[in-house]
């Protein structure tokens, strides 16, 4: 049994901690967090050590591993501390708000042997695994174009104020939104990704963005366009929707299901020529502890295995987070951290 500890106990880090202690293999012996009251309370209920400053938690707990909940803009000095004292990390997105402290951050974990995993829990939903599955497997030829949308109403009135008006803080779509919609990009064909074009539109945020449209070119050969929007009062939920055209077929998919036409027959997947339709509940599912999703308890079921020595690298890497943080970084350069008026 492996023994971890929780930096950052807001909305993620609550959610973390409760799936953590429901996961084969690791232990929730210490948590870290600012607010008194809340370490206090958590203290008393859940019978662990508790720490205002995460520095004295590494120095004082024999910990095996971590996982960082912060606020963006600290992820990289937390993380950054964790690795040079051994300590595997698991650290929600983005990585870090700069792919040089990206790269970083890879180079010492390799220098100190340590592990890592970045929380894109798109890669772990088992539907978008399907999906990887069968673009591997050349269901629908090769792939020329794909069009991928993320879109949710998180901001929908006018705001000036709080970090999420402050890039520097990891505010706007961009850093919000974007790095899950374009890792699931990098997921599905590749990090060898060039930024041909971008636009950042302001609706309601006074010095960041609410809607980010980017066209990628993966490995010089697929072309995608990419749309993100935070401000849509039309969804009750944030969704990610994918469009994938292969010279064979094509690919429509969400978190819950797939739709898929075959120009012909493949016996070998259970899929017919035309049309075919699958759900998340044709997958497997079974899950030690639902709370927000499986694809939520199996990134924790990977960090495990992972700092457990099961597997030696996740398909969540700090590596991949860095190659998000790159093309997060070249957006926003492209654009000239210009903001169109919507």
């Amino acid at each position: 049994m492996k023994k971890i500890g929780l930096i950052g106990v807001g909305k993620m880090g609550l959610s973390h901690l409760a799936i953590a202690k429901m996961t084969p293999g690791i232990e929730v012996s210490a948590i870290c967090d600012v607010s008194t009251p809340l370490m206090y309370f958590l203290g008393k209920n859940i019978q662990v050590k508790t720490f205002k400053n995460y520095k004295k938690m590494i120095k004082n707990c024999s910990l095996d591993g971590v996982m960082i909940c912060v606020p963006n803009s600290m992820h990289f000095e937390i993380s950054k501390h964790c690795i040079e004292n051994g300590v595997h990390v698991f650290i929600e997105k983005p990585l870090t708000l700069s792919f040089k402290e990206s790269q970083v951050l890879c180079d010492f974990a390799t220098q100190y042997q340590v592990k890592g995993q970045v929380g894109y829990v798109n890669r772990f939903n088992p539907v978008f695994q399907r999906v990887k599955k069968m673009l591997s497997a050349g269901v629908i030829g090769k792939v020329t174009h794909y069009i991928n949308k993320m879109v949710g109403g998180v901001i929908l009135k006018k705001n000036s104020k709080g970090w999420r008006n402050d890039y520097s803080k990891g505010g706007g779509c961009l850093f919000d939104y974007g790095p899950h919609c374009f890792d699931l990009a990098c997921y599905f064909f590749g990090s060898d990704v060039q930024v041909d074009s971008t636009s950042l539109t302001s609706i309601f945020s006074t010095e960041v963005d609410d809607i980010v449209s980017a066209t990628l070119r993966h490995n010089e050969t697929i072309i995608g366009f990419n749309y993100i929007n935070w401000s849509d009062s039309s969804v009750r939920k944030a969704n990610n929707t994918i469009e994938i055209t292969g010279i064979k077929g094509k690919i429509i998919a969400n978190k819950q299901e797939i739709n898929v036409y075959c120009a012909d027959r493949i016996p070998e997947m259970n899929l017919k020529e035309g049309w075919n339709q699958l759900y998340v509940t044709d997958e497997n599912t079974n899950t030690p502890y639902y709370l927000r999703g499986e694809d939520f308890s199996n990134q924790l079921i990977e960090f495990s295995d992972l700092i457990n020595g099961k597997i030696e690298k996740s398909i969540s890497s700090l590596e991949d987070g860095s190659a998000t943080d790159r093309i997060l970084e070249d957006i926003l350069k492209m654009s000239g951290g210009l903001i169109q008026n919507g």
